[in-house]
């Protein structure tokens, strides 16, 4: 019998989890990065917004629509909060 120390690598689930983990936090970085037109706390009238900001909006949505497919659970995560 031979001694063989477990590692995280072993496990392919905890791999999956891993990549996951890592890619969500980096996307969400880019996100973040393409939004900074955006400051926080602002209320901006979405009818002010040029057609590249319109369609970083877009692209972040179908992002998070993509990742969080509970509707209600990304209403709650979302990086962006719509007001009537």
């Amino acid at each position: 019998m031979t001694f063989r120390p477990y590692h995280m690598y072993d496990d392919k689930t905890k791999i999956y989890q891993a990549n996951m983990t890592r890619s969500l936090g980096e996307l969400y970085q880019h996100m973040e990065k393409q939004l900074d037109f955006l400051t926080p706390d602002e209320t901006i009238d979405g009818d002010t917004l040029t057609n590249e900001q319109l369609e970083i909006i877009e692209r972040v949505e179908a992002i998070e629509q993509e990742w969080i497919i509970d509707p209600d659970r990304r209403k709650e995560l979302t990086l962006i909060q719509w007001t009537d």
